[in-house]
């Protein structure tokens, strides 16, 4: 049998073991992680939008294991303040720092927050660079998934190289001119029906009783297409004003026979009121000869329910009257609400008109400037020919928006979050040009 301190010092012995076959693996490891990122980019500094992946191991002595932290471990995103966000320790700056720089951060701040003896093991790995974004002279401008040691060249090819200009022919350039030139007659048709949907809205909303339209509207022929829009709009004029007339004649129609109605109530209440009067003083004379046993109860029974019935018809009379002027006065705002209803409709319409001859005027415009550049392609194709001969520019800029321009060769390497923007060299072509025209002597 193995005694107690025996046992302890196979334990320390398969410990040992253990710790340095795992440091083997792991000084192998990080020779392989260090080969590869001194072959791709010694001196890479974290920028925002860049994709890590975190890895967070603790050697835990009494087990002789090593312990994986899976709620720490994972992929995170490095925000645009340059910072990532890592459970149990939260928010913490990395930007311009090495990943070896923000390993050692993590350990650090997990030993001081979780009180261990030994900080835990964490390894940084850069999954995704930030993107670069090519532009200018190229086939395809785009953002681009960056890789270490990627040359401006490079960049320019994925982006499809340099852009391929086709110069327009003949047939397609009148065919484009004849396009837009009728695109632009449409429209100037379409502005004449705007402005004359605009007077017309403008009469209603301001209760005229014509329309008074713009004169090159009125100036237009006999069986033009703008006066045949003109009479359009006097005939929709017309039929909504005598539409809206015919609702208020019929408004006003019940107002009087309310009104009339209301007025024979209230001579029947008055008839009814004398003749309650003259049936109570009936009855207060036969109340006093019944008091002097001349007359019998029953005669002053008798009357005193024909003075209640003709008072009850009083109320019925008074009802009738107050469900007549309670209809008059929905009949009279029945007729505003009308009205209202009417302008604010018409409000509406001419504020969408307006808008619409606004996009109208802008889609024209922008149709003409088109009729110019196709009007002139034809004499541009051989300028554009000799642009395309000219030699690439290539600028980059680093830094962000703040950053500055510089130009760099095609085998400059690029680094991720960088733009290129690529140009063409005319200035040598276009100084040629000035000192060929300023001396007399080279055009002789």
């Amino acid at each position: 049998m193995l005694t107690v301190s025996a046992l302890h010092r196979r334990a320390r012995r398969k410990t040992g073991t253990i710790l340095s076959l795992f440091l083997t693996l792991a000084l192998s490891g990080t020779a392989f992680v260090d080969r590869a990122s001194a072959a791709s980019d010694q001196v890479y500094h974290i920028k925002p939008q860049t994709r890590m992946k975190v890895a967070i191991v603790e050697w835990v002595a009494s087990t002789g294991e090593y312990k994986e932290w899976t709620a720490l471990n994972g992929e995170y995103v490095v925000s645009q303040a340059g910072t990532i966000s890592i459970p149990m320790i939260g928010e913490m700056s990395v930007a311009d720092k090495t990943t070896g720089d923000v390993s050692a951060q993590i350990g650090d701040r997990l030993k001081q927050i979780t009180g261990l003896a030994t900080a835990p093991t964490a390894s940084v790995e850069v999954v995704k660079y930030p993107m670069l974004y090519v532009s200018g002279a190229v086939e395809k401008p785009s953002e681009f998934e960056f890789r270490p040691g990627l040359t401006v060249k490079q960049a320019v090819a994925m982006a499809g190289g340099r852009e391929r200009r086709s110069s327009p022919t003949g047939e397609y350039n009148d065919a484009q001119q004849i396009s837009y030139a009728g695109e632009i007659n449409r429209m100037e048709l379409q502005l004449k029906q705007l402005s004359a949907r605009r007077a017309r809205l403008m009469a209603e909303l301001n209760d005229q009783t014509t329309i008074d339209f713009p004169p090159e509207i009125k100036a237009a022929p006999e069986g033009s297409a703008i006066r045949q829009i003109m009479t359009s709009e006097i005939d929709v004029f017309n039929a909504r004003a005598e539409a809206m007339r015919q609702q208020l004649q019929a408004a006003a129609e019940l107002e009087t026979l309310l009104r009339n109605e209301i007025d024979i109530l209230d001579e029947k209440m008055a008839s009814q009121d004398e003749q309650v009067k003259i049936a109570q003083d009936e009855l207060q004379d036969i109340s006093k000869l019944v008091d002097t046993k001349i007359l019998t109860t029953s005669r002053k029974t008798s009357l005193e329910r024909v003075v209640a019935d003709m008072q009850s018809g009083k109320l019925d009379l008074v009802v009738a009257s107050m469900q007549a002027k309670q209809k008059l006065s929905e009949t009279e705002r029945d007729a505003l609400n009308l009205k209202g209803q009417r302008k604010t409709e018409v409000g509406q319409q001419l504020q969408a008109t307006e808008t619409e001859i606004e996009d109208t005027k802008l889609k024209r415009t922008t149709t003409l400037q088109l009729l110019q550049i196709a009007g002139a392609s034809v004499s541009r194709s051989e300028s554009m020919k000799a642009i395309d001969l000219q030699p690439l520019e290539y600028w980059v800029t680093r830094g962000g928006d703040n950053g500055t321009a510089t130009e760099v060769p095609e085998t400059a390497e690029l680094q991720p979050g960088d733009v290129l923007d690529v140009r063409y060299n005319v200035s040598n072509s276009l100084d040629s040009a000035m000192l060929s025209s300023a001396d007399p002597t080279q055009s002789q």
